[in-house]
């Protein structure tokens, strides 16, 4: 059973992105989303989550599921992630916002994917654009807590 949601928000040629103050990926940015709530679906949970943290309600119609990330050994507990993507024309927010999470903002896809940026979670730049286009199933490898492989597999 996957225990978490994680979605990438996307405005124009930027996704909105969290720079976490905790564990995992403390201190580097990644998507928004969180633990699903027991007798919650991953869809409501993810919907709950961009409430929660952007103070918006998504209709549930531009919410895509885009499969699954799942790892070998890694500090974060449960057993895996539902991915989903949105994409919007515009939102009325003023970034960067502050919350007990990290830091929300804006970030260009080119600057998260780009091979030389350390400051973004380091599975990402693995999926980030096949998600935009597909579903995929997402399984990361690590070694003590260090990225050694990514397979992405497009459903």
């Amino acid at each position: 059973m996957y225990t978490y949601t994680l979605v990438f928000i996307q405005i124009e040629s930027q996704m909105i992105m969290l720079n976490r103050s905790k564990s995992p990926w403390m201190g580097m940015w990644n998507g928004l989303g969180g633990k699903i709530h027991q007798d919650e679906t991953p869809l409501a949970s993810i919907q709950r989550e961009i409430k929660e943290e952007l103070g918006l309600e998504v209709d549930t119609n531009l919410i895509q599921d885009r499969g699954t990330l799942t790892w070998n050994d890694f500090e974060a507990s449960g057993q895996g992630i539902h991915l989903f993507y949105v994409k919007l024309d515009y939102i009325n927010l003023n970034f960067p916002i502050q919350m007990d999470e990290g830091i929300i903002d804006l970030k260009p896809i080119h600057w998260i994917i780009d091979s030389n940026n350390h400051g973004v979670a380091p599975n990402i730049k693995y999926f980030l654009k096949p998600i935009m286009e597909y579903q995929v199933d997402v399984h990361c490898v690590f070694e003590s807590q260090t990225l050694i492989d990514v397979k992405v597999t497009k459903r």
